[in-house]
């Protein structure tokens, strides 16, 4: 049993991380921690934990915890994450990693000083049709990948988030939602190498809120990507095009669910059937759980983190990419 220690009370701990949790038998809320009393209080209540603090620093001093989970703001990851590695704790931490490269670097520094588990919460990386995708290319089902074509969009008024940052930054969406991208495309083609043709602009807030922009991998693929704030109907939508055919997946809404067609024949891979739209409505998306059981299986069984603090590097150098030619 794994006695977790969870930082942060906010929606993403509420509305996914905890449902995650509640359908493992093997992970235990051990503790939580959130600077608001009320909200430290109904979560420990909800989730069962033994204890709740209002200083994060209380619960890494517990022997008891063998690992945390950090979601709070991103201002603060980078910080936090080196406290609990120093206090002997395996960590899982949403993304951003930190917000600076050097940051990350110093996080690497540290874990490898330790031996210690950080892996970076990327939960679409663990979705089941994502999986399957990888397995068809390994295959060489589509023939060589020549182009990636990805967006994500949603309604960010129907978020209700806890803090602001989304729509008071104007590096917000990027911060925000670059990490989906890229922690998918990174399985299939590896790092970016360079970001072009980029195209934003304001819709419903001051600062930006949808983009599109063209990036390329290290191995040369094409990568035309989109991300927006303000459609209503919400869409994580990942095509892969090979020389043979293509792949095409929704990660948001049918994660279950690959459409493959090669040489012009049509296919469908489903691994759950109608059953999968009960979970969505209780936001139970399966990338979460998947996601922890590895998050678990990398402290009690050792191995390679699907995803890594130099993926989180390679996302850094690119967000950064983007937003030097958002101000030229």
């Amino acid at each position: 049993m794994l006695e977790l220690g969870i930082i942060g009370c906010g929606r993403v701990t509420t509305m996914f991380h905890l449902k995650a949790i509640q359908q493992l038998e093997k992970i235990k809320i051990h503790s939580i921690a959130d600077i608001n009393k009320d909200r430290m209080s109904e979560v420990k209540s909800d989730c069962g934990a033994t204890y709740g603090y209002l200083d994060y620093k209380q619960l890494l001093e517990d022997e008891d915890i063998e690992a945390v989970t950090i979601n709070t703001p991103p201002q603060f990851h980078e910080e936090m994450v080196l406290d609990a590695l120093h206090a002997g704790k395996h960590v899982l931490c949403e993304k951003p990693l930190a917000k600076t490269v050097e940051g990350c670097i110093r996080i690497r520094k540290k874990q490898k000083e330790t031996g210690l588990v950080v892996l970076p919460a990327h939960n679409y990386t663990f979705s089941p049709s994502l999986y399957q995708m990888r397995k068809l290319i390994r295959d060489n089902s589509i023939g060589e990948i020549n182009g990636i074509e990805v967006a994500f969009e949603n309604l960010l008024k129907s978020y209700r988030s806890q803090t602001d940052f989304r729509e008071t930054s104007e590096e917000g969406i990027v911060e925000d939602v670059l990490p989906h991208i890229l922690s998918v495309i990174y399985p299939i083609a590896g790092h970016i190498e360079d970001v072009d043709l980029l195209k934003w602009w304001c819709k419903d807030y001051d600062v930006c809120d949808n983009m599109n922009f063209q990036m390329n991998t290290k191995t040369g693929i094409v990568i035309n990507s989109e991300m927006s704030w303000t459609k209503i109907r919400p869409r994580f939508s990942l095509k892969v095009n090979g020389t043979n055919g293509f792949l095409h997946t929704d990660l948001m809404f049918n994660p279950y669910k690959v459409d493959i067609i090669i040489n012009g024949k049509t296919n469908t891979w489903k691994a759950k059937g109608i059953r999968w739209y009960f979970d969505l409505v209780q936001f139970k998306h399966p990338s979460f759980k998947k996601q922890y059981e590895h998050f678990h299986d990398l402290v009690n069984e050792g191995g390679s983190p699907m995803i890594d603090i130099d993926d989180e590097i390679n996302m850094l150098k690119t967000m950064t990419k983007i937003l030097e030619k958002m101000d030229s």
